[in-house]
């Protein structure tokens, strides 16, 4: 069996860490985290005077606002080893309510690259197969190979033979020019989001009969006599629209 190094420390990001905002993508549910970033070779204290997260430590788990080993990794950041900690925003008065979060929120620090992690296998350049072997090649010889290949493939077989799946996850700034590309300027039905086989709604029957599939608000979910739930389990894939706010209705005598 293989050993497993387990870590059950996470270092204090002192008082002036870099301090950002984002929101948790592991789903739709768009909870709210903070990142604490700070160079390597130094620490805060357990006083709140002493430490980013302003609070004395450490927190007991249900207070929210304790931070778990998953929570912690070390970057990459300028070129220096940097900490960073990504945990739920404690302070937060919507969505994720006080810093719940979900086991995949819980561990958004994982995913970051880091060259002591799994993630080291990650790729960072293009590259492409000459006499059988993956050689690293620029970013303007890879643009320069994928607009050559577009354009046979169009001018040979047309827009329909050339596909783009691409990820939409994020805001419209990263997916602009893709959507653009495919949409505007090569005009190929053969489009779709990471999620679905082409542009059609996740939902169709649904919507046939006058539904928006996100019309409710959380607080709907609160605040409904009556829920709906077919085909998913919200738990799994929804965790903190079902801990904090249809499990208050079911608690209320929904």
């Amino acid at each position: 069996m293989s050993k497993i190094n387990r870590i059950d420390t996470v270092p204090i990001p002192p008082k002036d860490a870099d301090v950002l905002t984002t929101c948790c993508d592991y789903c739709i549910v768009g909870c709210g985290y903070k990142i604490y970033r700070w160079p390597l070779g130094k620490r805060g204290g357990i006083k709140a005077n002493r430490n980013a997260f302003g609070k004395d430590l450490p927190i007991e788990l249900d207070k929210g606002g304790w931070v778990a080993p998953n929570m912690h990794n070390v970057v990459s950041y300028k070129g220096k080893p940097h900490h960073v900690v990504v945990a739920p925003d404690a302070d937060i008065k919507v969505v994720n309510k006080g810093g719940d979060h979900s086991i995949r929120g819980g561990a958004i620090a994982q995913k970051c690259y880091s060259p002591g992690t799994p993630t080291r296998d990650r790729l960072k350049h293009p590259q492409v197969r000459l006499n059988g072997q993956l050689r690293r090649i620029s970013w303007d010889d890879a643009a320069e190979i994928f607009a050559a290949v577009s354009k046979y493939v169009i001018k040979k077989y047309g827009v329909h033979a050339w596909a783009q799946k691409m990820y939409s996850y994020q805001y419209f700034e990263n997916t602009y020019a893709l959507t653009k590309l495919a949409l505007r300027h090569i005009e190929t039905p053969a489009f779709a989001w990471h999620d679905n086989p082409s542009v059609a709604p996740s939902v169709p029957g649904w919507e046939d009969i006058g539904f928006d599939a996100f019309a409710a608000s959380y607080e709907d979910w609160s605040l409904a006599d009556t829920l709906l739930i077919s085909g998913t389990d919200p738990f799994e894939t929804k965790t903190i629209i079902w801990n904090e706010w249809i499990m208050k209705a079911i608690g209320e005598g929904m």
